[in-house]
């Protein structure tokens, strides 16, 4: 564990915190979400870049631009929702409904005393 907190870096992350299906002019549900975020939080958390296809293959993501990030299990605050940002720092002026992240949570492996979690690469204007 003392390895874990010295290779650690910096990552901002977002939780959901409200979810509403968007409704059209008819009443129908359009199949699209409206998702509201929370503020970024900052952590710390041990960081790497995949670079076998094995690894994220069941996650249905490649390798390519994929990070793999080892957190404590206590504690541990995302869900597959999430949204991160690594490299680089969230926007001054947080828009919670648009954000302008880099990484979406692919999927976590809790383990015994951590948890291993894939985050795959995106491109939001």
């Amino acid at each position: 564990m003392r390895m874990l907190n010295r290779n650690a870096q910096t990552v901002w992350y977002a939780t959901v915190l409200n979810k509403n299906e968007i409704i059209d002019e008819h009443g129908c549900n359009t199949g699209a979400w409206e998702i509201t975020y929370s503020q970024p939080v900052k952590a710390k958390w041990n960081v790497g870049y995949v670079t076998a296809d094995a690894e994220v293959e069941m996650f249905g993501i490649l390798a390519k631009d994929s990070l793999r990030i080892v957190a404590p299990k206590q504690g541990f605050p995302l869900t597959e929702e999430s949204i991160l940002w690594f490299g680089k720092e969230p926007e001054d002026v947080f828009d919670p409904t648009s954000p302008k992240h880099n990484y979406a949570i692919a999927g976590i492996c809790p383990g015994l005393n951590h948890v291993v979690f894939y985050a795959r690469k995106v491109e939001v204007s």
